[in-house]
C-alpha cells in the first residue's frame, strides 16, 4: 500500500513537468458467459491474474508515466487497479511499480506485469516455470536486457537476472519469500543466428507455518537456498529432504535466426525439482517449441498467417524410471510437502497452465500430462486480426492419485478484433471438449481504450 501511494504521488509530480513526462491512461473491460459454471480453459488462462474460472466480468484502469533520460535511458512509473468477480471478487492492485531501463540493464521495484514474448500464442511465455497465468508478485528485479558481449554486439555474451519477491497472498505458509535467478551463455553471429544455453532457478523459502512456526530466514539460510543446500537442522519435522526451501528450476536452450524476413525460434525447457532432475533423470519431461513470425507484407501472398507457434509439453516421467525413486519417491511437479500451496499465487498456477489445481483449488491435482499446443495469428479478409489457440491434452492425475482412465481434453479459442479506431473491441469464443464430461462453450467481449 505504501508503494502504491508513493507511485501515485510521483505520477502527480510528473504531470507538472511539461514536455518531460510521457503519460498514458488506459481502460479495459471484459464480459463473458459459458454453458457451465466455469469458463472454458482459454477464456480465463494466461490472463495475468485478471480472470479465473468463474469470472464473468472484469474492469481495469491502468496508467504509466515515463521520463526519457540521457543515452537511451528512461524511468517509468506505473499503477493499475483491477475489479473482477469469480472465486475471489473485489478490487485489487494489478500493478504498482518503478522501472529504470538502459540499453543493457533494467531494474523493477514493485508489482509489474511481465512482457508477452510471443504475441499471446504461447502457453507458458518465457519458460515452463513462469507463464502469464497469475498476477505479478511484489518485489525487486534486476535483469540484463540484451546480452553483454566481449566485443561489439556479437560473439560470446552473457544474460543474467536476479529477483526477490514476497508471496503476499493467502497461502498455507504465510509470508513465503521467493528467490529467482537466471543465467545464460549466448553466442550471436553477424548473420542473424543466436543460440543461448542456461537455466532458471526458483526457491520458495522462509515464511510462517501455523504448525512449525517461523521457518529459516537468516542470512546463512539465504546462502543455502542460493546454492540448493540442505538446512543445518530439521525443518518442518523432516518435510524438507533434498534442499532448504521448495526448489524448482529448468535448463533452457534457445535458438533464434532470420530467413527472408521470417523470424524463427526453437526452444527447449527441461524441468527439475531435485538432484535427479538436475542430472536429467526425468527425461524427456519438458517443453519443446518452435515459433515463426512473418515480418513481410504477406505470407505466401496472404495476410492470414503472420505468426505461428507449436509447443509440446511432457511431464509423465517425473523420475519414475530412476531406480532411486523406489527409495525417495518420484517427482511431484509444482507440489511440495511443506509449502503446500505449491507453485501458485492467488490460487493460480505460476508456471505452465496445463498443470492444474485440485477441486478445492488448494493443491496441485493434475501434473502428469502430455500436451500439444498450437497458436496462430493473422488477419481474416485483411481487415480483421485474429488469434487462434488449440490445445490437445491427455491428463493422468498426480502422484498417488492417478485417474482411473486418462482424461483427454481439447481446448480452443478464437479471438477476432472487430474494431480498432478510437477504441478496441474483440470478440472471443472458446470451447472445451472432454472425454469424461460434457462439452463447455463460452463467449466473451473485450473492450479497451487509451484515453491519453
Amino acid at each position: 500500500m505504501r508503494l502504491t501511494i508513493l507511485i501515485v504521488f510521483l505520477l502527480s509530480i510528473g504531470l507538472t513537468a511539461e514536455g518531460q513526462i510521457q503519460y498514458n491512461l488506459k481502460v479495459e473491460g471484459q464480459g463473458q458467459l459459458a454453458t457451465k459454471k466455469e469458463s472454458p480453459f482459454w477464456l480465463h488462462t494466461n490472463s495475468r491474474g485478471r480472470l479465473d474460472e468463474k469470472t464473468n466480468i472484469f474492469g481495469l484502469l491502468n496508467s504509466k508515466a515515463s521520463l526519457n533520460l540521457v543515452s537511451d535511458k528512461y524511468i517509468e512509473l506505473g499503477a493499475g487497479v483491477l475489479y473482477k468477480n469469480g472465486y475471489e471478487s473485489g478490487a485489487r492492485i494489478d500493478e504498482a511499480y518503478f522501472k529504470y531501463v538502459s540499453p543493457k540493464i533494467g531494474v523493477v521495484v514493485g508489482k509489474k506485469q511481465r512482457e508477452d514474448l510471443f504475441q499471446e500464442l504461447s502457453a507458458s511465455n518465457e519458460g515452463i516455470l513462469w507463464s502469464l497465468n497469475a498476477s505479478p508478485l511484489p518485489g525487486l528485479r534486476f535483469f540484463i536486457r540484451d546480452p553483454i558481449f566481449l566485443k561489439e554486439d556479437h560473439g560470446i555474451g552473457v544474460m543474467f537476472s536476479w529477483e526477490e519477491y514476497l508471496m503476499d497472498d493467502d497461502r498455507h505458509i504465510m509470508h513465503t519469500r521467493l528467490h529467482h535467478k537466471s543465467g545464460h551463455l549466448v553466442f550471436r553471429s553477424t548473420n542473424n543466428f543466436e543460440i543461448s544455453i542456461g537455466g532458471q532457478h526458483f526457491v520458495q523459502w522462509a515464511g510462517y507455518s501455523e504448525e512449525f512456526g517461523q521457518l529459516p530466514q537468516s542470512l546463512e539460510d539465504y546462502r543455502r537456498i542460493l546454492t540448493a543446500m540442505p538446512s543445518e537442522g530439521d525443518v518442518g519435522n523432516g518435510q524438507e529432504v533434498n534442499a532448504l526451501g521448495n526448489q524448482i528450476g529448468s535448463y533452457e536452450i534457445k535458438i533464434k535466426t532470420k530467413i527472408s524476413d521470417i523470424d524463427f525460434q526453437f526452444l527447449y525447457n527441461h524441468i527439475f525439482e531435485d538432484a535427479s532432475g538436475m542430472k536429467m533423470g526425468n527425461l524427456p519431461d519438458g517443453r519443446y517449441a518452435v515459433y515463426l513470425e512473418d515480418n513481410r507484407d504477406a505470407f505466401w501472398g496472404w495476410s492470414w498467417l503472420q505468426a505461428f507457434m507449436y509447443e509440446f509439453y511432457y511431464t509423465k516421467n517425473q523420475s519414475r524410471d530412476r531406480a532411486g525413486s523406489l527409495l525417495d519417491g518420484a517427482d511431484n511437479y509444482f507440489n511440495n510437502n511443506l509449502y503446500r500451496s505449491g507453485w501458485t499465487y492467488n490460487n493460480q498456477i505460476l508456471g505452465m497452465p496445463f498443470i492444474l489445481l485440485n477441486e478445492n483449488r488448494f493443491r496441485i491435482g493434475t501434473n502428469i500430462t502430455a500436451v500439444h499446443h498450437i497458436g496462430i495469428k493473422g488477419k481474416i479478409l485483411s481487415d480483421y486480426p485474429y488469434r487462434f489457440l488449440f490445445s490437445y491434452r491427455n491428463n493422468y492425475g498426480v502422484e498417488g492419485s492417478y485417474f482411473p482412465e486418462k482424461r483427454t481434453i481439447l481446448s480452443t479459442l478464437l479471438e477476432v478484433e472487430l474494431v480498432d479506431s478510437d477504441y478496441n473491441l474483440k470478440a472471443q469464443i472458446g470451447a472445451d471438449i472432454s472425454s469424461y464430461q460434457p462439452a463447455n462453450l463460452g463467449v466473451g467481449l473485450n473492450f479497451s481504450k487509451t484515453i491519453f
